[in-house]
């Protein structure tokens, strides 16, 4: 009796001098990971938070910690990134598979938010290539009437595939609204191009600011998140003054005498605004083809008014006359402190506006050949 006393007090102790722990993570390898296996959290950055222990039963990489923040962590193998995860409370789950970073064939359970973001970075990826391979169609040597309708069928074939992979994105992430993925999922891009569209879909990422904002105030990478929204926004609000579809501002323009000009009064049948500034190569390029472009289309009734951001009366005038610019001008020769961009919602030159008899802008773009089949419609009506 005695014995079996003395045996349960030495299994009580050894069991309280080692408390086993539940891990909130555990990585499960195909093959034998040398090295260390650390995970990261995102604050302003990237800092150390765990690094992984051996179970040297199961041969397992085992992360335990009584307390785990909800935020964003990257898994680190010899400091090397492997994988995101999106890791909330201490549930625990695991992640098996070759964490090679080369190849990165993993499986997760017990973790789908992780899951789920996982796919839409494989939707991102998928999308690159796409794009990738639409671009790569482009013949090396293209006629100059060929290239507006080549140029166009990409950039329509690649809107549309950012558009079918933006409504992939929502539904990935659809159940998982209240975690951090709607962060990762917003700022996804596939080479140049945001999977969610920050013009198209301003209004989806505002409300995913919002939410987040509510679910996760004191996490640094949301508040960072949330002042960039703000920012699309206001630059949307701004771009969207000369938007195609609205009513062109009502504003007052000077000419190069001092002469005020109300400009809705100017518009009573289809014109054409060119904003241009005489000493900028791209606006002198429109500029110098601009009569022989427009001759047919003038003919026609088109009434073309040319708004300079000059600030030097003398180079302004000796550009209009160089290119035979026999056009109505006007120019409050104020350079960049000139109020009209800002009264536009515009913020680069050229800028070609064109407008229907109503003020209506029917097409907004920076090369002439854009404007091409929206003028033969207006003329044409």
């Amino acid at each position: 009796m005695k014995h079996i006393i003395l045996i349960s007090i030495v299994i009580v102790i050894a069991a309280c001098s080692k408390p086993q722990k539940t891990p909130y993570l555990t990585l499960k390898p195909d093959n034998h990971i040398t090295g260390e296996a650390e995970l990261y959290i995102l604050q302003d950055d990237y800092q150390l938070f765990d690094k992984a222990i051996v179970d040297e039963e199961s041969n397992h990489l085992l992360f335990i910690k009584d307390s785990v923040p909800d935020a964003i962590y990257e898994l680190r193998i010899n400091g090397q990134t492997v994988t995101t995860l999106l890791i909330k409370d201490t549930f625990p789950f695991s992640i098996s598979g070759s964490f090679k970073t080369e190849s990165n064939e993993l499986t997760i359970t017990g973790n789908e938010a992780t899951k789920a973001l996982w796919k839409c970075q494989s939707i991102a990826a998928s999308l690159e290539d796409e794009i990738a391979q639409t671009t790569a169609t482009i013949p090396d040597s293209i006629m100059a009437d060929e290239y507006f309708r080549v140029r166009d069928s990409i950039y329509n074939r690649i809107n549309h595939s950012i558009e079918k992979s933006a409504k992939d994105l929502k539904r990935s992430q659809k159940n998982h609204r209240n975690t951090l993925l709607p962060l990762l999922t917003a700022q996804l891009k596939a080479g140049n191009h945001y999977l969610l569209n920050r013009e198209n879909e301003a209004d989806y990422i505002y409300e995913t600011s919002n939410q987040l904002s509510n679910l996760y105030p004191h996490y640094k990478p949301v508040r960072v998140f949330a002042l960039q929204v703000d920012s699309i926004m206001s630059q949307n609000l701004f771009n969207s003054l000369t938007k195609e579809g609205r009513t062109l501002p009502s504003i007052s323009i000077t000419n190069a005498w001092g002469r005020e000009f109300a400009l809705d009064t100017l518009i009573d049948k289809p014109t054409l605004l060119v904003l241009w500034n005489s000493e900028e190569l791209a606006s002198r390029q429109v500029s110098k083809q601009l009569m022989r472009w427009s001759r047919s289309y003038r003919r026609q009734g088109l009434q073309i008014c040319m708004i300079s951001m000059d600030d030097n009366k003398d180079r302004w005038l000796a550009a209009i006359k160089e290119d035979r610019l026999a056009l109505l001008h006007l120019s409050d020769l104020k350079g960049e402190d000139s109020p009209v961009m800002k009264e536009f919602g515009l913020t680069s030159l050229p800028s070609l506006l064109l407008l229907d008899d109503n003020r209506i802008i029917v097409k907004r773009a920076r090369e002439l050949e854009e404007l091409r089949p929206a003028i033969q419609q207006i003329i044409k009506n």
